[in-house]
């Protein structure tokens, strides 16, 4: 997994140089920049290279109450940060250092309007290898295992109220999940129902970063109890491929019915491994924690590329972006278009006004409004130059908008609460 290796060192070097910039967003004048009580603000966690007054290099929590137009900056605005994952959760944005005893630290507006980094308010953790919400307060933490050296994994309950860890358990990655001898790389953490699904790869686990991949021709979820965090089972289909890369935490979806749909893009491996059964998509139906052997889209099919992303809209439809290249990438690589694809009626439509770009690492930067009917997604353009685009789901069509100056990486994307 060299690719990923070279990327995290990379993000985390950049973590290295924030702690000595500028402690929160500015005016023209030096003073805090403020947003109205009771409006909803775009939050994004960006690097940047930027170096002059007021910015430079490094990762920043930055907000705005507009992305359809204009310019965004760190100079002069922004929170340095040093964490390495971000989730959303509770009207905050929740900063998590990747080390061991790392802290979590949440962002948030406080009660002036003022963006804010609350560092009263954090707790020490393991280092996050998957996370994911459950319920509107809590955030579900498994700790970072990949060598079948070490396989014995934590995972942590974190409610974001009490801003305490409220529960943890352990589970063998080897013996009880990919079976003796082998190693499960876990790729995400989802709560389906009350229960959490954390899908992995099965890997040898012959290294840090967990070797090489041994099956590319089925998929694989553990699932998990809550609030105890115990293995119930896990579950496997030899009709897919592996879920989701290191990292991705993207993968599964719940629709409003309770149904999780799972994708794949059974892409070669590092290794040199061809998975036999195309990109597709997978039914877990409502309340039975197993695959329905009834339904299978083979999304690869349509025509349209291998899927690499996906992120839950709206009912049964998701916005998932597809490979335009042979190369399918893993944490990162590959060029992709995006397109709407609605999982029950099994077609999958094309969003017009945005150019091919390449794959985001990691995961997709997507917020998507409560209505469904407007998404906005984050992309890197072939100039290095990232913006906004604002996409009409309805009509499967976008609109470039917010311009992000100065930007190498995008972490995380929402939009908190002014209270």
């Amino acid at each position: 997994m060299r690719k990923s290796k070279n990327l995290l060192k990379a993000f985390l070097l950049a973590g290295l140089f924030s702690a000595s910039l500028l402690s929160c967003s500015k005016k023209d004048n030096g003073e805090p920049e403020t947003f109205e009580s009771g409006t909803q603000n775009f939050v994004f966690v960006v690097t940047s290279e930027a170096a002059s007054e007021g910015g430079g290099a490094g990762s920043y929590v930055v907000a705005t109450d507009n992305v359809t137009e204009g310019t965004l900056s760190v100079v002069g605005n922004g929170i340095p940060s040093n964490e390495y994952s971000f989730l959303p959760q509770n009207n905050y944005v929740f900063g998590m250092v990747y080390g061991d005893q790392g802290p979590i630290t949440p962002y948030g507006f406080n009660d002036a309007g003022v963006l804010k980094r609350f560092d009263d308010r954090t707790v020490n953790a393991i280092r996050p290898g998957i996370y994911g919400t459950y319920g509107d307060k809590n955030i579900i933490i498994g700790s970072t295992n990949r060598n079948i050296t070490s396989p014995i994994a934590t995972l942590m309950n974190y409610n974001t109220e009490t801003f305490s860890i409220q529960a943890q358990n352990t589970v063998n990655l080897s013996t009880e999940v990919a079976g003796s001898g082998r190693m499960a790389i876990w790729t995400g953490l989802f709560q389906v129902g009350d229960k959490i699904y954390v899908p992995y790869q099965i890997a040898d686990g012959t290294s840090t970063w967990g070797g090489n991949i041994l099956e590319v021709n089925k998929s694989t979820i553990a699932i998990f109890s809550y609030p105890d965090l115990k293995l119930v089972k896990t579950i496997s289909d030899d009709r897919g491929s592996f879920i989701g890369n290191w990292g991705s935490q993207q993968g599964v979806g719940v629709t409003p019915n309770g149904d999780a749909y799972t994708w794949f893009t059974s892409g070669t491996t590092e290794a040199g491994l061809v998975p036999r059964n195309p990109s597709g998509i997978l039914r877990i139906k409502s309340g039975t924690d197993a695959f329905d052997s009834s339904y299978f889209f083979d999304v690869e099919a349509l025509g349209k590329g291998k899927i690499a992303r996906g992120n839950h809209i709206i009912d049964n439809k998701f916005l998932m972006t597809m490979y335009t290249t042979s190369e399918t990438g893993g944490t990162a690589g590959g060029k992709v278009n995006l397109a709407i694809v609605d999982a029950e009626a099994k077609t999958l439509k094309e969003v017009t006004g945005i150019p091919a770009h390449d794959q985001s690492s990691y995961n997709n930067k997507v917020y998507v409004e409560k209505d469904g009917k407007t998404a906005y997604y984050l992309l890197q353009d072939d100039a290095g130059e990232y913006y906004v685009y604002v996409i009409d789901l309805q009509n499967s069509t976008a609109k470039r908008g917010l311009h992000l100056v100065g930007i190498t990486d995008v972490s995380a994307f929402t939009k908190l609460n002014v209270n």
